[in-house]
């Protein structure tokens, strides 16, 4: 059985603060979402979100990374690989576009999309 995940955004600006926590199948995931940034740094300051920047670059690669792992239980190596390959279109297509201080997707909108995204892949591609 798939894992079921849960990602949500808080912005609070005057506390500088930007969290994404992940709850997987329904209970809260230990801390942040991890940045990642030994392995794709875009941002070393953290996630952004709401345009298109490098702030969102390190979200979109975060999410997708901890999706091929958590949910597809690809290897860690797997896993870089798809979502270097992926980040930027789902940067473009959602994390660009969250507005607000508070957003949320999950697991079973971020596979949809992916299955929209098979006619471009092609096995090493990324």
């Amino acid at each position: 059985m798939k894992n079921k995940i849960i990602w949500q955004g808080v912005r609070r600006p005057l506390a500088d603060q930007h969290k994404v926590i992940m709850k997987i199948n329904g209970s809260e995931f230990g801390g942040n979402l991890p940045l990642y940034l030994d392995e794709e740094n875009h941002s070393p300051t953290g996630f952004e979100w709401g345009y298109l920047g490098s702030g969102p670059s390190q979200l979109a690669y975060a999410i997708l990374r901890s999706y091929f792992v958590l949910v597809e239980k690809e290897s860690i190596s797997r896993a870089i690989s798809r979502a270097k390959g992926h980040h930027a279109r789902f940067k473009q297509d959602f994390v660009a576009k969250w507005r607000g201080d508070e957003w949320e997707i999950n697991s079973e909108q971020v596979s949809f999309w992916l299955d929209t995204q098979k006619e471009d892949w092609k096995e090493g591609w990324v």
